[in-house]
Formats: C-alpha cells, structure tokens, sequence
C-alpha cells in the first residue's frame, strides 16, 4: 500500500471568527493511500487551539510511511490497531490516515461505506447550515446569501450574541443550533437562558468553559433543550464524564482517532443515553463525505463544511438546503480533484 501526503490551503468564503481566534485559510493534510490501482483518501485541519499543526500530522504520517509499504489492507479495523502504536499521540492525523484506509477499504469491497455498515440511508438527519461568529453586519450579510435553510448553526461567544439571535430570527423561523465553544460563564448561560426559549432554540453546544461542571450540571437542570459537550468530550474516555452535566455529545473522527473509532465511541455515547452529533466544521468534501457515513445513525449533524471553503477540491456527499444526499461511489464517495 503506498502512501502520500498531500498539504493544502483552502481559502474560506468568509473569514471565521470563534472566540479563540480568526482564520480566512484553512491549512489541511490530505493522506492518499494506494493498493491494487484504487486509491482512498483522508483529511485533517490545522487547528491551533487544539494543539494541532500541519507539521506535527505530517512527521506522525511519515513515520508511518516505509510500514505502508509493507501492508496489504484488509481490514480497517486490524488497520487501525497495526498503526496505533505510532499515532496514538496524533489523533489528527490519525483519523485521516484511518478515514483514507475506511474509503479504500469500501472500494476494495465495491461498495459504499454506509451499505458496509449496514446503515438505512433512508433515515437521514437534516444538516445546519452555520453561521460563523462575526459581527452582526457580517453575519447577517452570511445569512442572506443562505436564507432558506430549515435549519441554522449559530457560532456564538461576544457580546452581541443575543442582539444577534434576535436579528436573525426577524428573518427566519428556522431552528437555531446554538455553538457557544464555551465561552460564556454559567452567570452569563442563566441569564440568557429565558430568552433563549423564545427564540425556537432548539439545542445549545458547549455552553461553558470544559472545566466548569458545576456550572453546567446548574444550566442543565434549566434547560429546557438539549445541551451538547464538544470541547469537554475529547477521547472516549471523557464519555462516563459528561454522564449528568449534558444530553449528548458532539463525536468527531478528529478526536477519536477516525471513523471506527468514533464508531466504537457511538455506541458507547448511546449506551449511556446520549444523543448524538458529529459535524465537519470546515473541512473540505473529503471529511465530509467520511462524516455523512454516519448520518443515518445520528440525531444531530452538519455537513455544510465545503460550503464555507472558497476552493473545491473534490466531490462527494451533497447538501441541497440541509438535505443530505448520500454519495452512491463506493468507499466514502470522495473524489480528490487537486492531486
């Protein structure tokens, strides 16, 4: 199996503001892997905040290159576990080196991942369109350009936030999904909540800073709608955690290492009763298509990443107003444009 290692930068449509920081490129490693004239392909993004640089995803990825040529893929599965040793400390990189391996694994199969799984493509979730934070011109000129969407994912976190809502429910009657990214303190979270209710929120994500559980078993208690951990689930282990301080949680193949592991972290989270969400934030088509493998198991999910991308790099699963159309191509559906 060879393997090759692809950097890209892709500019976003608009620059992106969370409350750690702004970006207008996305910096992103595309891992190719090749075996028997099929080729798949994987994708992880630069993100500071997370302690995740091109430059780390890259030297844990070539460390794995002279064993990639030895390795005839069979099973992603024993994949992961012949590849943990070198990428446990990266689970970046390695969730797109095992998303690469998921989509050749389909295409050696002949089939789409989704049928390999045994998923009901027929139920499908709605994916959010998000609205990055920015101020209220700039967020309320995103929204124009997308304003029949069934349903809106607002990144939240300075001190318009509720002018904001207000603003964009004058326009829509849509659903809010609300990102905090924790940001808000639990005084701020109470005092915003009896608004909140008006404004057909229909769930709330990482409200409050990971470390503050008192705060969020408090806000919990309170809300009358589903409240999501992103930041304060990072690895599998932090599941048991959230038990009691959230109604679900939001199950990136970044974090847990790629798409079976995440699989394995899915069952898990409905084990204890979560509900459950994964989106692909700003990613190109290539997570996209491997994230909308799962929509049909989920109750929350967005897909609109390549939407937010000002540069197409491939093909793959498609979103008409929120309406997920699953890609019928075998593997995870992805084609890569820019090799």
């Amino acid at each position: 199996m060879r393997l090759k290692i692809i950097r890209m930068d892709l500019p976003l449509k608009h620059v992106m503001t969370v409350f750690r920081g702004t970006i207008s490129v996305i910096r992103t490693v595309v891992v190719e892997l090749e075996q028997d004239g099929l080729r798949g392909y994987g994708e992880a993004y630069e993100d500071q905040h997370w302690g995740i640089s091109i430059e780390s995803m890259v030297r844990s990825l070539e460390m794995c290159r002279e064993k990639m040529g030895k390795y005839a893929l069979a099973d992603p599965y024993a994949f992961g576990r012949f590849v943990a040793p070198i990428m446990r400390d990266n689970p970046a990189a390695a969730s797109a080196l095992e998303m690469a391996a998921c989509d050749l694994w389909g295409k050696l199969r002949n089939q789409p991942l989704w049928r390999v799984w045994r998923t009901d493509p027929r139920r499908l979730p709605i994916s959010s369109y998000t609205l990055g934070l920015d101020s209220l011109y700039r967020i309320l000129e995103k929204f124009n350009e997308q304003p029949d969407w069934p349903l809106y994912r607002v990144k939240l976190g300075s001190h318009e936030d509720m002018t904001i809502l207000r603003e964009l429910r004058k326009r829509t009657n849509a659903p809010f999904r609300i990102d905090v990214n924790g940001c808000w303190t639990s005084q701020q979270a109470l005092e915003y909540l009896d608004e909140l209710k008006t404004l057909n929120v229909e769930l709330i994500e990482q409200p409050l800073h990971p470390d503050d559980w008192d705060g969020m078993r408090a806000f919990k208690e309170k809300c009358p709608f589903p409240v999501i951990a992103d930041e304060s689930c990072r690895c599998e282990e932090d599941l048991e955690k959230c038990v009691g301080f959230f109604d679900g949680v939001n199950l990136k193949p970044v974090k847990f290492g790629g798409l079976n592991p995440t699989r394995r972290a899915l069952e898990k989270a409905r084990a204890l009763g979560f509900k459950t969400m994964i989106g692909n934030t700003i990613e190109s088509s290539i997570a996209a298509s491997a994230t909308s493998q799962f929509a049909p198991q989920l109750d929350y999910v967005y897909l609109d990443g390549p939407l937010l991308i000002d540069k197409k790099i491939g093909s793959g699963v498609q979103l008409d107003r929120g309406r997920i159309i699953l890609p019928r191509e075998n593997g995870t559906g992805v084609s890569f444009h820019c090799r």
